[in-house]
């Protein structure tokens, strides 16, 4: 059962602070997240920030993006420049994806299997100070948790519902409606549920292995896969393949394979 919500008390914070940030302005690989399985389904363990990067800690907002659009708006303050045409698309496209290489926006489907009470437990929470909510498969007691970081309006960008709630963006498009999407929402001691916005709504994206298990060192394919480019082992691009030393080679398959080089 999809639940809806509307009519939530809301109120605002105003600091005068506007960032921007464009897919592909940022590229890293997410070595450094191997993320969190519950069920079938391999979740990070931090929200997006900047387009290609996690935030540093699961408490982080991260940023908030628009649905199937690359441009992240900040977690405080008021912002000017905010797209109120409507979405396009019957889907996330990979070019607007946000996510880090290897990772994705989850679909509608996958974001049921963590409300899924029979397999997954949740609970609201505080952890270090920020109020959210935690998803723990049963079977595994692995855990996530989602950081209650409220939503900017449709309209205006304005933040809402910080520490209150939140939603989290899925990459599917609401059925017989171009304009709105799905999205998984949390909502102080309510259960949490999928939901439907208008895509200009400001959610934060909480990704998904785009293999199910995880981003690990493998064994590419390299005879039916082609380099698309070098990195090191935190992660970040090099502009050519080193001559020694330890870094990280990444196919377009979407393998990886580590690489260690003596002089």
């Amino acid at each position: 059962m999809i639940k809806v919500r509307q009519n939530m008390r809301s109120f605002r914070k105003v600091i005068a602070v506007t960032a921007i940030c464009l897919a592909g302005s940022v590229t890293m690989l997410a070595q450094e997240e191997t993320g969190v399985k519950i069920g079938n389904v391999t979740w990070a363990t931090r929200n997006v920030g900047e387009c290609g990067a996690f935030t540093d800690v699961p408490e982080s907002a991260g940023m908030y993006y628009q649905w199937n659009r690359s441009v992240a708006w900040p977690a405080t303050g008021d912002v000017s420049g905010w797209n109120t045409e409507n979405p396009s698309g019957s889907k996330w496209e990979t070019e607007n994806d946000p996510c880090p290489t290897g990772w994705r926006v989850p679909t509608r489907e996958e974001q049921l299997s963590l409300i899924d009470t029979e397999k997954v437990a949740t609970e609201w929470t505080t952890q270090n100070g920020i109020k959210g909510r935690t998803f723990t498969d049963k079977a595994t007691g692995n855990s996530i948790f989602l950081p209650a970081f409220g939503r900017r309006e449709y309209d205006t960008g304005i933040l809402n519902f910080v520490g209150e709630g939140g939603g989290h963006w899925s990459s599917t498009l609401k059925e017989n409606d171009e304009t709105s999407a799905y999205d998984l929402h949390i909502y102080l001691d309510n259960n949490p549920w999928i939901d439907t916005h208008h895509g200009n709504f400001g959610f934060q994206v909480r990704c998904v292995a785009k293999n199910t298990t995880g981003i690990k060192n493998v064994a590419a394919d390299t005879e039916n896969a082609a380099v698309t480019g070098y990195f090191n082992i935190l992660g970040r691009k090099l502009n050519e393949e080193p001559t020694k030393g330890i870094y990280i080679i990444l196919y377009n398959n979407g393998t990886t394979k580590k690489v260690m080089r003596m002089k």
